[in-house]
């Protein structure tokens, strides 16, 4: 899916070159609330988001024929917000204070278990408590790979880093939560004993 999704985007760009505004509304529709998500991990705040996700579009419109369709459109558009999000934090001299996941992915069971239903929703809670405590730059990396889609490519050119870097930030994330979540499981058999 999340390449058929990236193939989607890519043919959108190329319409988007000849200044095709019903692909232009496809891509908006398509990537605004996932780009909106990903602002708010650096502004904490909706509508701040949301109106800088519609500025970013309203650049991406203005530039329309100068985009590289032999690239990711996607990586392009969540680099922009990245920058956007970062020059409005430094315009009014906030402190980024990490990357917040915000509306993580419900993990949905078919289990009708109430109790299978409760231990799901605890597990949620501790991942985004556990992806909240990684360092900035492998929370950003891990959101854009398993939150957002993106390959590490994409990730590589929204970051500013190599793909191998990008590697490197998803493993040691991957990492630390298993060692967040060991020891989740060797607290949680300290109470049931």
């Amino acid at each position: 899916m999340v390449q058929s999704m990236n193939d989607n985007v890519q043919e959108l760009a190329k319409q988007l070159v000849v200044s095709n505004d019903a692909a232009f509304d496809k891509l908006f529709k398509l990537m605004y609330n996932d780009l909106v998500r990903y602002a708010m991990t650096f502004t904490k705040d909706k509508d701040k988001s949301c109106s800088l996700v519609q500025d970013v579009f309203i650049k991406l419109w203005q530039i329309r024929a100068q985009i590289d369709t032999s690239k990711s459109l996607k990586a392009y558009l969540f680099q922009m917000v990245r920058n956007k999000s970062l020059n409005l934090l430094r315009d009014s001299r906030k402190e980024v204070s990490g990357l917040e996941l915000v509306d993580l992915q419900d993990y949905s069971y078919e289990d009708d278990n109430e109790e299978s239903n409760e231990h799901s929703r605890e597990l949620s809670e501790k991942l985004h408590e556990w992806v909240e405590r990684l360092p900035d730059r492998q929370r950003e990396a891990f959101e854009l790979s398993r939150f957002d889609g993106l390959d590490h490519d994409e990730i590589a050119h929204v970051m500013q880093v190599s793909a191998r870097t990008v590697n490197n930030h998803i493993v040691a994330a991957l990492k630390q939560l298993r060692v967040f979540y060991d020891s989740h499981l060797a607290e949680k058999s300290k109470l049931v004993v």
